[in-house]
């Protein structure tokens, strides 16, 4: 029995025996296809080339996603020491 490729980008692939996984959106070239049109505009309208385009929104990406965890990461923290303060009885609300 051969098993079935799976495509990460393709959230079908992932449950093919589920009845269900054809109602799925097929996400994969519907984004990529979107991203490479807003690489490309952003090119056009800043007239630099569109390697340095995807270039630079890779880069400024990575960082928005590294600052968004950190900063949900802190959140967690904070959380965390509020409930631990308030079942020790140091904070009522």
């Amino acid at each position: 029995m051969r098993l079935p490729s799976v495509n990460l980008l393709d959230p079908r692939s992932l449950f093919p025996w589920a009845g269900w996984g054809h109602w799925l959106p097929k996400l994969g070239p519907a984004t990529a296809g979107g991203a490479r049109a807003l690489v490309r505009w952003g090119a056009h309208h800043s007239g630099l080339p569109v390697i340095l385009v995807a270039a630079l929104t890779l880069v400024l990406s990575w960082r928005v996603i590294k600052r968004t965890f950190r900063l949900a990461l802190e959140v967690v923290i904070a959380l965390a020491l509020l409930v631990v303060a308030t079942r020790l009885g140091w904070l009522t609300w």
